[in-house]
């Protein structure tokens, strides 16, 4: 019946001066070969990325076959176009099987640090104390913002069918820029400041990455194993209750960041040939080396990290020592989680003098 409506109208325009008569309808569109999945069952959760690719449009393959920005599980185009500018086809490079589940629990854990930190609760401090705060607060601001805009560009490097990878590593910038910007206002939220610029070793080793996996490694499973166990010592560290939001919501969210890079990592490994485990020996050699110097150089941040855990000097060389210990036994259960074992015994001479001598 509608069939002979449309088709009695067009005649109708037809003999209408001046009205184009439109061509009928072909919809051979919409009898491509892609799945009818069934509708969705919703549940407590709402409608997850992991409920909604379900069924074909859940395969990844080992090797995505499109250069363009063809999505999986629909049907390639004949006129395709332009490639895009992809470089990352391989699942191997790029992929962890928690990677739509993460993304969904970013979304629901943002926080907005204009509003969700109770800035008003922080008090005048003695100097020394707030310079060292501010030292500390800045440094973390530095690492996020070296981490955030090398990461930003390897994100077109990823091909589309990758998906819910491309979109988890979304809100990992989102988190990386939060915490930039979270950690500069609360240098300058007490009438301190910013303070001396780090050295940066680790930043030019991020720089250089030549891999994605090789970028993973020095981000989500060095930098962060070391920030993660700063934050879990804000307790010590911070003088109000606005300072132990942020480091709190933070370590929040370099779990995730963590969770990230162990995971890849596990499957990197596990798809991977001996080579692939040379690499990780590699990129750990260098990003250790590194993260090292900015370790024992980094004398402005050593000195406030002293002051603002101990309230004598050998108090915080005490603390300082525990910290560099805690760090190094977090990024050693990392590398155990992602299944990159027994590495204690061959971590680099320099990392080591570093944790025993800080």
């Amino acid at each position: 019946m509608a069939d002979t409506d449309t088709q009695t109208e067009q005649q109708a325009h037809a003999e209408i001066p001046g009205i184009i008569t439109l061509p009928a309808l072909d919809m051979g569109w919409a009898k491509g070969p892609t799945e009818r999945p069934p509708k969705p069952v919703i549940g407590a959760e709402g409608f997850t990325l992991r409920l909604a690719d379900a069924g074909a449009y859940a395969w990844v393959p080992d090797h995505w076959p499109y250069e363009n920005d063809t999505p999986r599980g629909s049907y390639p185009s004949t006129d395709t176009g332009l490639p895009a500018p992809y470089t990352i086809y391989d699942k191997a490079e790029v992929w962890a099987d928690n990677a739509a589940d993460l993304y969904e629990l970013a979304i629901k854990e943002q926080w907005k640090p204009a509003t969700q930190i109770s800035w008003g609760s922080i008090e005048p401090l003695p100097d020394h104390v707030e310079a060292a705060i501010d030292q500390i607060v800045g440094n973390f601001s530095e690492q996020q913002y070296n981490s955030t805009q090398v990461l930003m560009g390897w994100m077109k490097e990823i091909s589309y069918g990758f998906h819910e990878v491309k979109l988890y590593l979304s809100t990992q910038v989102f988190d990386q820029a939060r915490h930039v910007e979270a950690f500069r206002k609360r240098a300058l939220a007490n009438g301190g400041g910013l303070g001396v610029q780090a050295p940066g070793f680790f930043n030019r080793t991020v720089y250089a990455s030549f891999k994605f996996t090789e970028l993973i490694v020095y981000t989500n499973i060095i930098r962060t194993s070391f920030l993660l166990a700063l934050c879990e010592a804000g307790g010590k560290i911070g003088r109000s209750q606005a300072d132990r939001q942020l480091f709190d919501l933070t370590a929040n969210d370099l779990r995730r960041h963590m969770a990230y890079g162990i995971e890849h990592l596990r499957h990197y490994l596990l798809v991977g040939d001996e080579q692939k485990r040379r690499n990780v020996k590699t990129w750990l050699e260098r990003g250790e080396i590194m993260m090292a110097a900015d370790l024992k150089r980094d004398k402005p941040l050593r000195e406030a990290l002293i002051l603002a855990l101990g309230d004598t000097v050998a108090k915080g060389k005490v603390g300082l020592k525990e910290l560099r210990q805690a760090q190094l036994r977090k990024y050693l259960l990392a590398l155990e989680a992602g299944t990159y074992r027994d590495h204690e015994k061959h971590l680099t001479d320099s990392m080591r003098e570093a944790i025993d001598n800080p």
